[in-house]
C-alpha cells in the first residue's frame, strides 16, 4: 500500500507530534495550528487514505488501518513515538492508534470524536451515503458545515465556510465512503481503559455531530484522561476557535512531552 501523503516542519530533533484531520477534509485543516506548534515540536500533517493527496484504499478501510498507515509514516520519518492529535475521524484514528500501538504514541488528543457508533447513528451515515450517492459531495457541503458549525459563527464567517466547502468537495468520493463505513464500524469504548498515554480530550458545548456527553464519556473510559469543554463551539474547533484550540492544546503537549528539568545540585557553602 503506497505511504500517506504527509509533510513536516519544526525541528527534527523535537518531539514528534502526528496530526490527523475529520472526514472530507484533509492536512490543511490545521492550517492555524501548524506554524505555532512546529516552533517545539517536530509537527507530521498525514492525510489520511482517500482524502488530500493521499490514495485512495484499494479495498475496505477500517480505522485500525488507517492507524497502521500512520504509524508506517513514522516507521519511514524514523520517528519512534509521537504524540497523536485527531479531530473527529483523525480522534478516532487516534484512538485506535494508542489501543493497537500504545508503544509508539507518547500523548494522545482526541478532539470532537465519540468512541462507539452505535445503531441508529449507523442508519443516519447510510442516509448521507445515499445523499451523497444522489447529489455527489457538493450537494452535502452545506448540510455538512450546519452540523459542524454554530449558525451565528457560519454567518458571521462566510469566508471560512467557502474555504471549508472547498476540502470537502475535493475529497475523493470513494475515500468518502471507505471513511464511512470505518466510522460505522467504530468501537473503542469497552476498550478505552488499556489506554496508557496521557490524555486530553476536547468537546464542544455546541457541537451537533459528537454532544459534550458522547465525548465526555470517552474521557470518563482513559484513565486519568483530562477534559477541555469549549464553550460556544461546533465540531471543529481548532477552525471556529483556533487561539483557544492552538493553547490548550499546544499548553497540554508541552507538559505532556517535555520531560521536567533536573533540579541542579546544591552546592555546599562552608563559612570562612
Amino acid at each position: 500500500m503506497p505511504l500517506l501523503h504527509f509533510q513536516t516542519t519544526g525541528p527534527t530533533s523535537a518531539p514528534a507530534v502526528v496530526l490527523m484531520h475529520s472526514l472530507a477534509t484533509h492536512s490543511e485543516l490545521w492550517a492555524h495550528q501548524v506554524p505555532a506548534w512546529s516552533v517545539n515540536f517536530r509537527v507530521v500533517c498525514v492525510d489520511l487514505p482517500g482524502h488530500g493527496r493521499s490514495a485512495v484504499a484499494q479495498a475496505g478501510v477500517t480505522l485500525d488501518g488507517m492507524a497502521a498507515q500512520v504509524i508506517a509514516v513514522l516507521d519511514h520519518l524514523q520517528i519512534a513515538k509521537a504524540a497523536f492529535v485527531g479531530i473527529s475521524l483523525g480522534g478516532m484514528v487516534a484512538q485506535a492508534a494508542a489501543l493497537n500501538h500504545a508503544h509508539r504514541v507518547s500523548a494522545l488528543v482526541i478532539a470532537h470524536a465519540g468512541a462507539r457508533t452505535d445503531a441508529t447513528v449507523r442508519e443516519i451515515w447510510d442516509q448521507r451515503i445515499d445523499q451523497f450517492e444522489a447529489g455527489g459531495l457538493q450537494s452535502l457541503a452545506r448540510p455538512t458545515l450546519e452540523r459542524w458549525f454554530p449558525r451565528a459563527f457560519s454567518e458571521s464567517s462566510p469566508i471560512t465556510m467557502a474555504w471549508m466547502a472547498g476540502l470537502i468537495e475535493a475529497t475523493d468520493p470513494r475515500g468518502y465512503v471507505m471513511a464511512i463505513r470505518a466510522i460505522q464500524a467504530l468501537d473503542h469504548l469497552d476498550r478505552l481503559p488499556q489506554v496508557q498515554a496521557p490524555t486530553l480530550v476536547l468537546a464542544g458545548q455546541a457541537d451537533a455531530a459528537v454532544p459534550s456527553a458522547v465525548a465526555s464519556l470517552v474521557a470518563q473510559r482513559i484513565p486519568h484522561a483530562q477534559l477541555r469543554l469549549l464553550e460556544d463551539t461546533g465540531h471543529i474547533g481548532n477552525v471556529q476557535q483556533p487561539v483557544l484550540f492552538t493553547e490548550t492544546v499546544g499548553q497540554f503537549l508541552r507538559s505532556a512531552l517535555t520531560p521536567p528539568a533536573t533540579p541542579s545540585p546544591k552546592r555546599m557553602e562552608t563559612s570562612k
